[in-house]
């Protein structure tokens, strides 16, 4: 795989690029959006290369979503063993408008929703934007837990005695990038039972799981999850093609499937993407050689990050999943309590501030490590650097 340089990543200029820039207006790392920066599958190219020539750039045909459809269970049984029926998927334009639709239409008024955080920025403001309070969750930490983070169980409960009505649950957790286990999700499954909510579970990063690892998605556990849970992934993060936005929304408990057909599929923004559904469908259906590539650069990427911090006090676990990383700065007063500031203005690299991702992460910052190893080894040297 041939890598383009600093320069040209920021000559080209991808939001991730050049979304955030210092108060000198220089340009800077990108390591903040989930963005990769390798193009995408040359097969996930070809295919949408071909429909822009032949001019298909309206909207949907009728025969795209039932294709989307067989894809995604398709994949879902190739990749992870989940003998998915097609006609359990949805599709939506995305995974935030999905999550928007669960909210206002699915969960009881009002009701509080649980967030285990750090978590992705969106679900601390989304709810809130639509008459939700957030029940931020923040989860325990340490080496006794796998990858050093598990859901906080007791909060949880806590926050559904208090009446939430919805968990929101990230798996593979973005920002921390764990794979959590059947018996973390079993766990959670017998509170929200108990308390008759709902979970929404994001797995768009699903199929980026890491060092050839189980992914078990939470609906997939048996009926008693599945009848609360909405379920959304997408091949747009797995595959660098989120400017073309689509995304699946899988429902297999055929009455929870009803509801949402009935009420929720019709609120939804009438299109995805035409190109983007395309290119997910060959994603889904031939994008793993493609993978097995990009694999092998972000895994080196996070040995290499991980054998530089081990001397430190930087709190860095190596990801199960996903290219994002979560670095803890609390040992280190230089960082304040904004390490993405200090990091934009003395480092010159643009991350997620943590605080965006919890109230308790203040000396967090989220990073990106799908790039160019060399770019990972500059990153690296100016984080060193200002330590």
């Amino acid at each position: 795989m041939e890598f383009r340089s600093a320069e040209e990543l920021c000559r080209i200029g991808s939001l991730k690029w050049t979304g955030i820039k210092p108060a000198d207006g220089s340009d800077v790392l990108g390591a903040w959006v989930a963005e990769m920066d390798f193009g995408t599958a040359p097969c996930v190219e070809k295919v949408m290369v071909s429909a822009i020539q032949d001019g298909l750039l309206g909207y949907n045909p009728t025969w795209l979503a039932p294709e989307v459809s067989e894809a995604t269970a398709a994949f879902q049984k190739k990749r992870f063993g989940w003998d998915l029926d097609p006609k359990a998927v949805r599709v939506a334009p995305a995974v935030l408008p999905a999550l928007e639709a669960m909210i206002q239409y699915l969960v009881r008024p009002g009701s509080p929703v649980i967030v285990p955080t750090p978590a992705y920025m969106p679900f601390l403001t989304i709810p809130p934007a639509l008459g939700h309070s957030v029940i931020e969750v923040p989860s325990l930490h340490g080496d006794a837990y796998p990858g050093g983070w598990t859901l906080d169980l007791d909060g949880i409960k806590a926050g559904l005695e208090a009446g939430a009505g919805l968990v929101i649950l990230c798996n593979p957790w973005n920002p921390v990038g764990r794979v959590l286990t059947e018996a973390e999700m079993r766990a959670l499954q017998e509170l929200v039972s108990r308390y008759d909510a709902l979970v929404f579970s994001d797995e768009i990063h699903s199929p980026l799981v890491l060092g050839g690892r189980d992914f078990v998605s939470y609906a997939r556990m048996g009926a008693e999850f599945a009848s609360h849970t909405i379920t959304a992934t997408a091949a747009t993060k797995g595959w660098n093609i989120a400017g073309l936005p689509n995304a699946q929304v899988i429902i297999p408990d055929e009455g929870l499937r009803e509801r949402w057909d009935s009420i929720c599929q019709e609120k939804l923004p009438h299109s995805m993407s035409t190109i983007g559904a395309l290119g997910s469908i060959e994603a889904y259906t031939n994008g793993d050689e493609w993978q097995r590539e990009i694999f092998e650069v972000i895994e080196g990427n996070i040995r290499t990050v991980t054998e530089a911090l081990a001397p430190t006090e930087i709190d860095f676990r190596p990801p199960q999943a996903t290219y994002l990383t979560w670095w803890g700065f609390e040992a280190y007063p230089q960082f304040g309590d904004s390490p993405a500031s200090v990091l934009l203005e003395r480092a010159h690299i643009a991350v997620n501030a943590g605080i965006t991702l919890g109230a308790d992460y203040s000396k967090w910052a989220r990073m990106n490590l799908a790039c160019p190893p060399k770019v990972a080894e500059e990153m690296l040297s100016r984080v060193l650097d200002v330590l």
